[in-house]
């Protein structure tokens, strides 16, 4: 039975969510996981540039993968014909790729698009795709899958206890990033190898109460006065197109090894992705290596403006 009355919750406004007719799941990892299973791929084809967990998934359920390279403008380097039971894998960078992504769909037979830094790009018909919204907004869990295949109902799995994912999400409201960082860190750790579950309740209605046209146009205003003022210094030549692209950072590359702890310094947190391209690279000087050692991905969400977009361009311009 329902409680009536009582202490009250969390309150949020009442909308629709960006993907609302996606699969709603906890983690990308577990979309990928899905789409393996559903479809029973032998083999799948990973960018050498992307993130350890992709591999969690893979691993598990004992399939057979191959690393590809991507050239300078994040294109694949891959000349082969995959066959009916291979799947190809393609990263959308930094939200930034969406045509790559919809020229893919139309070369390979079987393509997952990894929209993990691409919350805002549409799905592409016939390609499995998935996002993170971790990546982009304050839940404590969240993804979508689109996909042409449900072998397996969305009730069968549970739901996502957020209980342990708060602290770090309501601490930085109050204190300071750096006080719950560690917290953080745990949070993402628990992920790992973790079951497939439903987005958590409170996700959903976190999610449901945004304002999507707001956070998108921040993202892009705040990309473009980063891109005006560093473009020329930028080894990375990529823009961003207004049509398609909402992105998730401004990916700024320049060979100056003390420029991610002057912005550290600065109290302008800069991720690196990712670590493990270096091991997985196994010593080759590749182009993945130089974005694993020396990318300085600049914030440009939605919780700031050109004010502190200036304070970045400061930074790195000294």
């Amino acid at each position: 039975m329902k409680s009536i009355g009582g202490y009250f919750e969390l309150e949020f406004r009442e909308g629709v969510q960006y993907h609302e007719t996606a699969l709603k799941l906890s983690t990308a990892r577990q979309c990928l996981e899905y789409v393996l299973r559903a479809k029973c791929y032998n083999k799948i084809y990973v960018p050498f540039y992307t993130c350890d967990a992709i591999l969690e998934p893979i691993l598990k359920l004992g399939i057979s993968y191959e690393f590809y390279h991507i050239d300078k403008n994040f294109e694949p380097v891959f000349d082969r014909a995959i066959e009916e039971d291979e799947v190809f894998l393609y990263t959308n960078y930094w939200g930034l790729k969406q045509k790559t992504a919809e020229l893919l769909a139309r070369r390979f037979r079987n393509l997952i698009v990894d929209n993990s830094q691409a919350f805002f790009a549409k799905p592409i018909d016939g390609a499995d795709t998935f996002y993170s919204a971790r990546k982009f907004l304050g839940v404590p869990d969240g993804a979508y899958l689109y996909t042409n295949c449900f072998p397996i109902p969305m009730t069968d799995y549970p739901l996502f206890d957020p209980q342990s994912h708060i602290s770090y999400l309501t601490g930085r409201l109050t204190h300071s990033a750096e006080q719950h960082y560690s917290e953080f860190t745990a949070c993402e750790a628990e992920f790992s190898n973790l079951d497939i579950h439903r987005m958590s309740l409170l996700s959903d209605r976190i999610l449901r109460s945004l304002d999507y046209n707001r956070i998108a146009k921040s993202r892009r205003s705040n990309y473009r006065c980063l891109h005006e003022a560093l473009q020329a210094t930028n080894e990375l030549k990529i823009d961003m197109d207004d049509t398609r692209d909402v992105p998730m950072c401004y990916p700024f590359l320049s060979r100056r090894p003390e420029l991610r702890q002057r912005l550290i310094g600065q109290r302008i947190y800069v991720p690196r992705f990712w670590r493990n391209v270096t091991d997985w690279l196994n010593g080759e000087l590749a182009f993945e290596h130089e974005l694993a050692c020396d990318l300085c991905p600049l914030p440009v969400d939605q919780r700031y403006d050109e004010t502190d977009m200036q304070t970045i361009i400061e930074c790195i311009k000294k």
